[in-house]
């Protein structure tokens, strides 16, 4: 089974709507697909990368990326509930992530590493450059998402699905 990191564009009425009913139903809702941007399996190497951890987060914003925010409820979304993280915090991260050009993510992006922490989902015969292209672009494209996110002022919605 695939685990996908997933992020949801919410303005503050819609995260009272997925406080209040089923997340599900709402994020992969249609008329809501424009809201919703994924960055397939690259999340934990993202992660890895900017943290240089597995699961846990620091006191940096970009470490928050993936696992930070706080339960919208209890309902799974595959791999835990999704996480809200507020517009203010939305800003922290986009901030953060400017530092992150290609030159420091290719610095801080090691594939033997990542094999030998068991990073998803390196393989142990991955070839780092293609797999480093496919991370950076997916990086890159949710930098972008996130400072558009933090520049209209809405909330992010993070889960693994």
């Amino acid at each position: 089974m695939s685990m996908i990191g997933y992020y949801f564009r919410a303005d503050d009425g819609m995260v009272q709507q997925l406080k209040e009913g089923s997340c599900g139903d709402i994020l992969f809702d249609e008329s809501n697909r424009e809201r919703l941007f994924d960055v397939d399996k690259a999340w934990h190497a993202i992660h890895y990368t900017l943290t240089g951890g597995l699961w846990g987060m620091t006191g940096e914003p970009a470490s928050w990326l993936v696992f930070g925010g706080e339960p919208v409820n209890e309902e799974d979304m595959g791999y835990g509930p999704a996480r809200l993280m507020e517009n203010d915090v939305v800003k922290l991260i986009a901030d953060a992530l400017t530092a992150w050009d290609e030159a420091a993510f290719r610095e801080h992006f090691h594939v033997a590493d990542m094999v030998e922490c068991h990073v998803y989902p390196v393989m142990d015969d991955e070839n780092e450059d293609v797999f480093f292209q496919y991370v950076w672009e997916n990086f890159e494209a949710l930098k972008k998402w996130i400072r558009e996110t933090a520049d209209v002022g809405e909330n992010m919605i993070v889960f693994l699905g």
